[in-house]
């Protein structure tokens, strides 16, 4: 009887083993998989969004004041936002 109880548990650990080290191994891959996902995700939405405020023209504006109280005298609403990247009454100011 004590052969039984030491044997079955040899058996138990192999069958848990054969089934186990495979969904684990998956399981691992695929959390690895979906860190680099999310990882190239973020880059790609990072990189969009800086696309887009580098298009925000008021720096170069002849009206840009630099100061936060009042950052353009003409649209305050609209200054440094991306509504800002068609403005119709954007000049040159040839400093930036």
């Amino acid at each position: 009887m004590t052969l039984q109880l030491i044997t079955l548990p040899v058996w138990l650990i192999s069958l848990v083993q054969f089934v186990l080290v495979p969904v684990c191994f998956v399981l691992a891959w695929g959390l690895v998989g979906l860190i680099a996902w999310n990882l190239v995700t973020a880059v790609r939405d990072g990189v969009a969004r800086a696309t887009v405020m580098h298009k925000i023209p008021c720096a170069g504006c002849c009206y840009f004041t630099n100061d936060h109280r009042l950052k353009c005298p003409l649209h305050p609403r609209i200054a440094l936002s991306e509504s800002a990247i068609d403005c119709t009454d954007f000049e040159h100011s040839g400093l930036v």
